[in-house]
Parts: structure tokens; C-alpha cells; sequence
């Protein structure tokens, strides 16, 4: 049922997400898809996964929603492209220092209660020259509502959207970081004056 609601209320977005950030993804690129989800983007995108021949490891900390990717993966036969993990990234451990060459936050970064540490930890999984691609929700003017409204929408629709994030306070934290932008992309704007962007980093 989650799955069911999961696919109604962003199935376009995760479509434009991925269909964006893929195509950013160099040929034998090996991705970390930070909160990877339900993989309903492996139905529309398994072509272009295996003609890339990409290799993504997603974690996420949902088992339903890892359930219902791992029978995506199978079914379109991706086993070699995409390995999955039931772990929060604050528990992560790729083993090997410089494995990635791209940390991907598909919608999930305004999740993280230390988004902090996160950056702090992922330092050490890029390899030299690697980027971390943001695709989020931002926002550039107060919006008190959305405030309010945006984290309980977990309690209707069981789906975490996270906290609103702010363009001034996200750009001040990689800063803070030492994360340098090096692409800043208009997708769509949407409701709420809330914008749709890519945003590709690497460290300073």
C-alpha cells in the first residue's frame, strides 16, 4: 500500500530526478544512491542503467521499500549494475576508502537530522575528482506554512518529505564543509514557490 502511495505522489518527480542525474553519470560510473527507496525508476530507466553500465550501490533504511526494489532489480535482470543495503548512511560502511565516483542524494538529503555529519562521513567514500549530486526541493523565501505542514505529511501519506530547505542554508553548510558547487540547475519550479534542483558539488 505504501508502495501504491509511494508511486502516486512522486513517481514524475523521481522520474525527472533520475532521468536528470543519470544522464550527469559518466559510462562505468560507481554511484552511491543515498536513499535509493522503492527503485520504482529501475521500470523507466533500466535501459540506460545497463547501456552506461553503471554501478550503483542504494542504501536506504525502509526494508519494505528495499523489498520492492530488489524485485525490481531482478526482474529487469540488473543484478550485475545495482547491490542494495538496508543501512542509514550515519552507518554506512563502504569498506574501501575511494570507492565512489559520485554520492547521489535523490530527495533524501532534507532528511537527515546532522546533515553535518553525513557530509563529514561521505568525505572519505569519493574518489579524487568525484562530485555529490544533490536533487532536491529548495526554497529561497521564508515559507512558515510549508514549515509546518511538510514534516507531518509523513503522518497522511507514510512517506518521510523531510524538513524545507532553504537555498541560503543549504549553500552556507557546504560552504562550512568545504563542498564546492560547480553546477547549479533549474528543473521545475513547482507549488509553493519550492524549485526543483541539481546540484553538483566536489570537495574543496
Amino acid at each position: 500500500m505504501i508502495n501504491q502511495i509511494y508511486q502516486i505522489l512522486i513517481k514524475s518527480v523521481t522520474d525527472l530526478c533520475y532521468q536528470t542525474c543519470l544522464a550527469h553519470f559518466s559510462k562505468n560510473a560507481s554511484i552511491l544512491d543515498v536513499g535509493i527507496g522503492n527503485g520504482i525508476m529501475i521500470k523507466k530507466f533500466h535501459d540506460l542503467i545497463k547501456s552506461k553500465d553503471l554501478k550503483i550501490t542504494g542504501i536506504d533504511i525502509n526494508q519494505n521499500y528495499l523489498k520492492h526494489c530488489d524485485s525490481l532489480i531482478k526482474k529487469y535482470a540488473l543484478e550485475k549494475n545495482i547491490e542494495i543495503h538496508c543501512k542509514p548512511v550515519e552507518a554506512y560502511e563502504p569498506g574501501t576508502r575511494g570507492l565512489f565516483d559520485f554520492i547521489f542524494f535523490s530527495m533524501s538529503f532534507m532528511l537527515f537530522n546532522d546533515q553535518s555529519l553525513v557530509l563529514k562521513r561521505l568525505k572519505d567514500w569519493i574518489k579524487p575528482g568525484g562530485e555529490i549530486v544533490f536533487f532536491q526541493t529548495m526554497y529561497t523565501k521564508r515559507l512558515r506554512m510549508m514549515e509546518a505542514i511538510k514534516p507531518n505529511l509523513k503522518y497522511v501519506t507514510g512517506i518521510d518529505f523531510g524538513s524545507v530547505t532553504y537555498e541560503k542554508d543549504f549553500f552556507a553548510l557546504l560552504k562550512d564543509q568545504g563542498v564546492l558547487i560547480k553546477e547549479n540547475r533549474l528543473l521545475k519550479r513547482k507549488w509553493f514557490q519550492g524549485e526543483y534542483r541539481m546540484i553538483v558539488t566536489t570537495l574543496g
